[in-house]
């Protein structure tokens, strides 16, 4: 389980986890499927000092403590022992006590002051380095040191001191001596002391201040302020200069208590104690100190990375002082006329040294090989070819120099776009590329300007006969108008020659009718007179004048029969030219319908033209317009080119 997250999401690669981060190998920087570089966290090489979180300004980084393990076993009444860091007056300031009778209130817990197993563990440290003279030892109370340590500098391992840190001196006090088996919840300031419990099994919950802040403020529960106080009444002893264990130098002063000529040199921070300890082993032996007091944070315990509150020295200095008072005075009090410190003699009689002691187990992973050919060629990577750009070492990528960003990069936890220089020389090499292209573009600019000006002249001529061709439409349709209303005036007088011919066909038809009604009548005339002229010549002289009229009666038929003849044969001669003259009249009457026909398509084609053209200039006003913006872009565009 990670104990310091990322949100990749905030991370913006600004490198300054890198920069804080004592570590070198713990952040590793990836660009992900966006191209954006995030920096996340190698586990197996993070100490958990929390110095990354506190230098990420976008809230990328984040820890996590066991606060709800704990909480929940104190709402269930589990039986729980609760140490308290000294460093809760600086957390909770005039609130501290309430806040550990909060506890009682709401739980079966004990409270015990880890003030009380600060002064175990001088108690252990005096009396190891009396059964071990000429020894040279690592202070071991900060949990990140000692990760460092385990992770990265096995090498420093006999040097670690081997008793425990007051945390683990006052529950392994609870466990063996008080005989306390419920679980230990540790109320601290730091986040790598959950690793430390991991390690020796000993405490349960590694509950931080700060997130009990936090719980307190999402669920609204206030607490009164007082004037700081001193003294808590805890389940067992208090501590006394134990208490000043969180300050810089805390082991120190305590150890000097006891043992004024003891060499002790202290170092705290990440920006100079790592480099201290990486040359620890440099240093003759003779040249090393009794004790190296060592503390990752700037301002010890007091000030650490889940403290909760804003780091304000003179305030938390003050506090210490107002509590190393409160402390020299109940030592001066337990100690006897002959300078006997009966807290330390009552130690030497109930505890056994060995209980307090504990022994370290590497935990250095393997990293890959580098060679000098590997960094030769991260430098070749890097596009660093030259001395001076070899030592360019701007910090900007998190390492202190480039020989360290060529290794990160040779290890591949890290990107050469991480490298500012790198991405200067890929910048101007960019930007010389673009000032080509620039230059290419001005020249296609000027040839599209001319382009667009012919097209701009093409464009106005298109625009002028789509104007004569609308014009010319509207004119033919006019026109096709006048023409169509003509031919319906030769339709209509067509239609009247049809209506006469008809009244011609009728009366011709009666005509016919009438010829063979005189063909008829003639041919019983001259059947008459045959027979009259029969009963003439019967009658004799008689009948001779009857004769006379009956021959000229038969004249009469003849002629009348010539006639009707002559009637017959031009009647067919009409007729024929009566078919003649219909079909005529037909063929005219439907050539006029389709010449109207023809005519409505002129004109409906006319206006189709008139309305095509009025498009076309429409259309060519349009892409005038867009024309002339992308004339104006171009311009634009040559005057920031040049």
């Amino acid at each position: 389980m990670s104990i310091i997250n990322v949100n990749e999401e905030k991370c913006v690669g600004c490198n300054a986890c890198v920069r804080a981060c004592p570590a070198s190998e713990a952040n590793v920087a990836k660009l992900d499927e966006t191209g954006q570089l995030r920096i996340l966290i190698n586990d197996n090489k993070c100490i958990k000092c929390g110095a990354c979180i506190e230098a990420c300004s976008h809230g990328a980084r984040s820890f996590q403590d066991d606060i709800d393990d704990f909480l929940d076993d104190l709402q269930s009444g589990r039986e729980v022992a609760v140490i308290v860091a000294p460093s809760i007056k600086i957390s909770f300031e005039g609130q501290w006590r309430h806040v550990l009778n909060w506890m009682r209130e709401h739980g079966n817990v004990k409270i015990y002051d880890v003030g009380y197993g600060a002064d175990i563990c001088t108690w252990a440290h005096l009396r190891y380095l009396q059964k071990h003279p000429g020894e040279k030892l690592i202070s071991q109370p900060c949990a990140a040191v000692v990760n460092f340590v385990l992770y990265h500098k096995p090498e420093l391992i006999p040097h670690l001191s081997p008793v425990q840190s007051p945390m683990m001196c006052i529950a392994i006090y609870i466990r063996k001596v008080l005989g306390f088996r419920g679980k230990i919840a540790a109320l601290s300031p730091c986040i790598a002391k959950i690793e430390e419990f991991r390690d020796t099994g000993v405490i349960n919950y590694n509950v931080t201040m700060e997130h009990l802040k936090v719980y307190f403020q999402e669920n609204g529960i206030t607490f009164p302020n007082e004037k700081v106080c001193y003294d808590f009444e805890f389940d067992a002893g208090q501590g006394w200069e134990g208490n000043i264990f969180p300050r810089p130098g805390g082991l120190m002063k305590n150890l000097l208590v006891h043992d004024p000529e003891m060499e002790i040199t202290t170092s705290e921070g990440t920006h100079r104690l790592y480099e201290e300890l990486d040359g620890y082993l440099e240093q003759n032996r003779e040249a090393l100190p009794t004790v190296f007091d060592v503390l990752n944070c700037e301002y010890g315990c007091n000030g650490g990375p889940a403290i909760g509150r804003e780091r304000q020295r003179f305030v938390m200095n003050d506090i210490m002082h107002q509590v190393e008072r409160y402390s020299r005075k109940m030592r001066k009090a337990n100690t006897t006329k002959k300078g006997v410190d009966k807290q330390f003699e009552q130690f030497d009689k109930t505890l056994r040294l060995e209980d307090f002691l504990r022994t370290y187990e590497g935990k250095k992973t393997e990293s890959k090989v580098i060679t000098e050919a590997d960094i030769e060629q991260a430098y070749k990577d890097l596009r660093k070819s030259t001395d001076i750009e070899r030592h360019f070492d701007c910090h900007a990528c998190g390492y202190k120099s480039c020989r360290e960003m060529a290794i990160a990069l040779a290890r591949g936890i890290n990107e050469k776009e991480n490298c500012y220089e790198y991405m200067m020389k890929m910048v101007r090499e960019e930007r010389q590329k673009v000032s080509e292209v620039n230059q290419e573009v001005l020249t296609m600019n000027h040839e599209l300007m001319e382009i667009f000006g012919e097209l701009s002249q093409n464009i106005d001529s298109v625009r002028e006969e789509a104007e004569a061709i609308r014009n010319v439409g509207v004119k033919s349709s006019e026109e096709m108008q006048n023409v169509s209303e003509h031919m319906n005036d030769l339709k209509q007088l067509n239609q009247k020659i049809l209506d006469s011919m008809g009244n011609i066909n009728e009366s011709v038809d009666k005509y016919n009718v009438m010829t063979r009604d005189v063909e008829k009548i003639a041919g019983k005339i001259n059947l008459l007179s045959l027979n009259a002229a029969i009963e003439a010549a019967r009658a004799g002289e008689a009948g001779r004048g009857f004769a006379v009229v009956a021959t000229n009666i038969r004249d009469l038929s003849d002629s009348s029969k010539e006639s009707v003849g002559s009637a017959k044969e031009n009647d067919e001669e009409i007729h024929i030219a009566m078919e003649d003259i219909n079909l005529v009249v037909n063929k005219f009457d439907t050539t006029i319908g389709e010449l109207l026909s023809a005519v409505e398509e002129a004109i409906s084609g006319a206006r189709q033209t008139s309305e095509n053209s009025e498009h076309i200039k429409l259309s060519m006003e349009k892409v005038s317009c867009i024309a002339e913006k992308v004339q104006k872009v171009i311009r634009d565009t040559n005057n920031i080119l040049n």
